[in-house]
């Protein structure tokens, strides 16, 4: 078995150095040809890194009117202190509102989960119960498989993300899709039109003052008691509210394979998303995304187990960009 893997792996790589360099020659051959287009090689896409580091995405399945959303918000701070740059979040609406919840919520849920998920927090697509902790150590140790990022484009009505990704490792006959979502940080309140985000306080954890939702209590870090992740007073807020993603996508998003020139076979180093490669997603702008106080960008890589009959999520990586 053992003379068998590396065998393929030898092979797979002979092949593809061969390919490459086949590649690289005629890039060469053609490239003293002066052209009137803009050179490929200024896309800040080129510059832009893809980190050899596990993200880790806490997922909490939600209903916005639903005090527990307060604790859940509270929740998300905490264990982002945890591990502090390496965790990020998200919340989909599981309301039947049709205000905030995206059409592609239900695909979600059934796509990503083994089973509908409990209102509870889960890292990256995992149900783990209480070991939250131990999940988030276990998962930021594990050396990556593949990482992203993006670059977006405000378009007036719509936003473009173009994702990037980066292999780190040899991986065959293994298909990886690849997706981008808008978010939206909200505060417990009626926006009017529908857009209702107004949370009933939980007696100890959270309270109403002049109107506003806010914590009742002061938390300290997990990783270090000295330090006060919470206090009394500051206010909640619905972070990472899933608002959708484009609109042709399929929810684990885009097909890898179909862009590899090697179809389900990976090396490290392989990069995707650049001009020869192009990763592209169009979020339209909604009421729900103008209305948000902050908007993110969440991009994911999921890993499809035929096995299991489930996309196991990688990576992610997000950033603000309102």
């Amino acid at each position: 078995m053992f003379y068998l893997c590396n065998f393929l792996t030898n092979d797979y790589s002979k092949m593809k150095n061969t390919l490459i360099f086949g590649l690289a020659m005629l890039v060469f051959s053609t490239s003293c040809k002066k052209s009137d287009d803009n050179n490929a090689y200024d896309d800040p896409l080129f510059a832009l890194t893809v980190e050899e580091k596990n993200f880790i995405l806490l997922t909490n399945t939600y209903g916005p009117n639903d005090p527990a959303s307060g604790v859940a918000a509270g929740l998300f701070k905490v264990y982002q202190d945890f591990l502090p740059g390496s965790v990020f979040t998200l919340n989909i609406p599981s309301s039947n509102n049709i205000a905030f919840k995206p059409d592609i919520t239900d695909s979600i849920l059934i796509t990503f989960f083994k089973k509908p998920p409990m209102p509870a927090l889960h890292v990256n697509n995992e149900y783990v119960g209480l070991e939250l902790e131990e999940a988030i150590s276990e998962i930021a140790q594990r050396k990556p498989t593949a990482g992203v990022n993006h670059l977006v484009t405000d378009k007036g009505d719509h936003y473009e993300i173009r994702a990037k990704v980066k292999f780190f490792d040899f991986i065959y006959l293994t298909s990886f899709y690849v997706v981008s979502y808008l978010l939206g940080d909200f505060e417990p309140k009626d926006y009017g039109g529908g857009i209702n985000f107004t949370t009933p306080a939980v007696p100890g954890v959270t309270e109403v003052v002049d109107g506003k939702l806010s914590f009742a209590v002061d938390v300290k870090s997990l990783r270090d008691t000295s330090i006060t992740v919470i206090r009394k007073g500051d206010p909640v807020m619905h972070y990472s509210v899933l608002i959708g993603t484009d609109s042709i996508a399929f929810a684990p998003g885009i097909l890898l394979d179909t862009i590899n020139f090697f179809g389900s076979s990976y090396d490290a180093g392989d990069i995707f998303g650049l001009p020869e490669t192009p990763i592209r997603f169009r979020i339209p702008k909604t009421t729900l995304s103008e209305a948000a106080d902050k908007l993110h960008v969440l991009t994911l890589i999921f890993r499809y187990n035929p096995a299991m009959g489930q996309y196991v999520l990688q990576n992610s990586y997000q950033t603000r960009i309102r």
